[in-house]
């Protein structure tokens, strides 16, 4: 192990952040009273992890927790408020993850020190219910048979686990076991009165602690009972999917997913589920090339990275995939090398878990794999593009994921049973269509809006702290602000999306995805095209009316801060990222670059507002459009994204890109970049109808000299189009979903035609036929 000054980023954020959300960061030091206190100066060198690594880690933080410890109790009692986390008692946090550590060092080491010390938190966890007054106990049904002792979801698993490591050894007497049983006995009764379920982290939570205490009290009636509720429990998520979509709720999930599959024995169906890879194989392909997890839904700023790890190191064994080794080392180096502060037992109580999962014997493999799908089109629903799996890679992640059409009872459930309006049940956001995160040479250049300030609603869950299209009946009123005109209750109103496209070409990555919106009646269609060489994405929105009114739409883009702009563009710099309310340290990002937006040759109202979004002040750079829309009516924006060094002039890099040819009806549209003696023809068939044949029974429905469209340079029938021409290389074509293409007067391909059977007549007719995607080089 090596050791070294990290960069600086406090472990007080890591440590709190993803767990305290989730408690609706109701009283800190009621949970972690010992302060996650700062102090860590380690950094690893090597991508591999090791078992040594982790019991280094833990046996550091299980002292540095023993030196904090009765402070931290006492901080408890003198800051309880029996108000606070919706009126529930919650003891001291610390003891219960203290108790795992040092029963886990017990367990694995086999001294006594760490035994006594263990035994000593769980014996002392019935201590502290004086502080409840009697007012509290009589309005809650769940203290019926006495105050619980611990929270069921976020400390039973903790406390459990530590009692597990010692329950066997003589360190515990028959009086010491009945009290830390009868201690279990009062968390399981409260998962009895409010035990959520559906396939989401609450109810597997819930799960994870009864599982643990079947495990712990044996087979009785009593725990029989227990089990019934486990299974039911558990019944959509075993082996199922996520109802979540949120990065910091998934791995909770997941993770109690697989404990519950242990203490159950069903860990070979478990593992040999479809289902369950899905979840191991999607984060290991959406984290970033240097190692941060993108935040999207419910989430903060690179949260529960080591719940990650420690379902990774599960999947890797489990599945002996030296992809899963490698993205839970490049987690953990990113993490820990912007730690400092002492090591935090909050932390260390999860490495126990990837200690004990941990295969050292498997080698890493770091991934080749550039732009896709992530990692389909009906579940995960997000593209990552991507050009490398380097420290300086470019990474963006577009999501289009929808509530999905499953789970309905559960969803419904949920939102008739908690008061949370703004998500997308349960934990999403209303991001559809949205770039969540963007990043290049480690600069974060767009990230996602953060979860909430307090409970009950999540304020950033609104569409309109996403980059996207936001939709709004009406106009702004003169004088007033464009965020006070589109700022609205937050309500999530459902819609549906799909993949239309997704395509990799040798020059560029392009895709094409869809929302339809039933309540403000639009369709929104989102094209990304990510020219590789040039690190520039150019997105392309367009919008179909389903219904007549005034429609405002607003192409909104969150970079930060705005650090110049001028006619039709925009430079922005995301220079810090805070990772929860309150956070007065929040982190400092590279400033190397800066990211220009453009909106070519847009003559709408543009602009830029300071808002609060992601616990602080940022810019939401805009373009606005409002305008009477009747059934069919169709819009469309060019937005052009493009990552630069900030200390560069933005002459250098803006007007790069230019409208050729834009359809009075909005409905085809042609783009042309060009610099440094490269140049791109772009051309996009808006509509989809276009060059559709009607009026006639035959098929198919689409022939080469009737459905293709002048688009300029370009003359097209397919979908998608480019033509690429650069220096002392070949030139290139490319299509999606085409006969031909021909540029300028050369025809550079066309499908072979092809004899097609018509029913209607009985007979043949000679056709053209689409393909897929075709590309190639040309002389010209």
């Amino acid at each position: 192990m090596n050791w070294s000054k990290p960069r600086a980023l406090s472990l007080q954020a890591y440590g709190k952040t993803g767990f305290c959300s989730m408690l609706d960061r109701v009283n800190m030091s009621l949970l972690f009273p010992d302060r996650m206190p700062t102090g860590i100066h380690t950094l690893i060198e090597e991508l591999t992890m090791n078992k040594q690594t982790y019991l280094d880690y833990i046996k550091a933080a299980v002292l540095e927790g023993r030196k904090h410890y009765d402070e931290s109790i006492a901080q408890w009692r003198q800051s309880y408020r029996p108000d606070q986390f919706l009126g529930m008692y919650i003891p001291p946090g610390n003891l219960m993850i203290q108790a795992q550590t040092e029963g886990f060092l017990y367990h694995v080491t086999g001294e006594e020190e760490y035994g006594k010390q263990a035994r000593e938190m769980l014996l002392a966890i019935e201590s502290f219910k004086d502080i409840v007054p009697e007012s509290l106990r009589n309005r809650h049904p769940e203290y019926e048979k006495g105050v619980t002792s611990f929270d069921p979801m976020f400390q039973g698993t903790h406390y459990i686990q530590g009692y597990l490591f010692l329950k066997d050894s003589q360190l515990l007497t028959r009086e010491d076991k009945e009290q830390i049983e009868d201690s279990i006995r009062s968390s399981v009764q409260a998962v009895m009165h409010y035990p959520e379920w559906g396939a989401h982290n609450r109810s597997m939570l819930r799960a994870f602690t009864v599982a643990l205490a079947i495990t712990a009290l044996g087979d009785t009636a009593e725990t029989r009972e227990w089990a019934k509720m486990r299974d039911y429990l558990a019944q959509e998520s075993i082996g199922g999917w996520s109802i979540e979509d949120a990065e910091l709720y998934l791995p909770l999930w997941l993770g109690s997913c697989m404990m519950v599959a242990d203490h159950t024995g069903k860990e070979a169906a478990y593992y040999a589920k479809p289902q369950t890879k899905f979840y191991f194989d999607y984060i290991t392909h959406a984290i970033s090339p240097y190692g941060q997890l993108p935040d999207f839904g419910d989430a903060h700023y690179n949260s529960f990275w080591y719940l990650w790890l420690v379902c990774l190191e599960k999947g890797a064994a489990k599945y002996q995939c030296g992809h899963m080794k490698y993205a839970a080392g490049l987690i953990w180096q990113y993490a820990m090398s912007h730690q400092e502060g002492a090591p935090s037992v909050y932390l260390a109580s999860y490495f126990t878990n990837a200690y004990l999962w941990a295969d050292d014997d498997l080698e890493p493999v770091k991934p080749d794999w550039q732009s896709e799908l992530l990692l389909e089109d009906l579940i995960g629903k997000k593209v990552a593009f991507r050009d490398g799996w380097e420290e300086d890679s470019t990474y963006l992640l577009l999501n289009y994921r929808d509530e999905g059409e499953y789970a309905h009872i559960a969803r419904e459930y949920l939102r008739r049973t908690i008061q949370a309006p703004a998500e997308k049940a349960h934990h999403g956001h209303a991001d559809e269509n949205s770039i969540v995160f963007l990043a290049r040479k480690q600069n974060i250049l767009l990230h996602d809006g953060g979860y909430r300030e307090a409970a009950p609603n999540g304020k950033y869950r609104a569409d309109i702290y996403h980059n996207r299209l936001v939709f709004r009946e009406g106009e702004r009123a003169e004088g007033s602000t464009l965020y006070d005109f589109i700022h609205d209750d937050g309500t999530y109103k459902r819609v549906s999306t799909e993949k239309l496209h997704f395509q990799t070409f040798k020059e560029l990555d392009y895709s094409r995805t869809r929302l339809t919106d039933p309540h403000i009646g639009i369709i929104w269609d989102r094209a990304i095209t990510y020219l590789k060489q040039e690190g520039v994405f150019v997105v392309v929105d367009w919008t179909k009316s389903l219904g007549s009114k005034q429609l405002s739409t607003a192409n909104l883009w969150h970079p930060g801060a705005v650090l110049e702009a001028g006619d039709a563009w925009h430079v922005g710099q995301v220079q810090h990222i805070c990772r929860q309310p309150g956070d007065t340290h929040p982190l400092i990002n590279a400033k190397e670059l800066a990211l220009l937006i453009e909106f070519p040759g847009s003559s709408r109202p543009q602009g830029s507002e300071t808002i609060r979004r992601c616990y602080g002040d940022s810019e939401m750079v805009y373009e606005l459009d409002s305008a009477y829309v009747q059934v069919g009516t169709m819009n469309a924006f060019v937005t052009v994204l493009t990552p630069f060094a900030a200390d560069d002039s933005v002459s250098g890099v803006k007007d790069r890109v230019k409208i050729t040819r834009l359809a009075e009806e909005k409905d085809s549209l042609s783009l042309r970049y060009e610099a440094g003696g490269t140049v791109f023809h772009l051309a996009y068939k808006l509509d989809l109808d276009l060059g559709v044949i009607a009026g006639t029974k035959d098929f198919p429905k689409y022939a080469w000299e009737q459905s293709r469209l002048d688009y300029g340079a370009i003359q097209t029938d397919a979908d998608f189009a480019y033509i690429h021409m650069a220096p002392s290389v070949p030139r290139r074509y490319g299509f999606v979903n085409g006969c031909g293409i021909q540029f300028g007067d050369t025809l550079l391909f066309r499908t072979p035609q092809m004899s097609s059977y018509q029913f209607h007549s009985s007979a043949f007719r000679t056709a053209d036929h689409k393909w897929r995607a075709w590309d190639g080089d040309f002389n010209q």
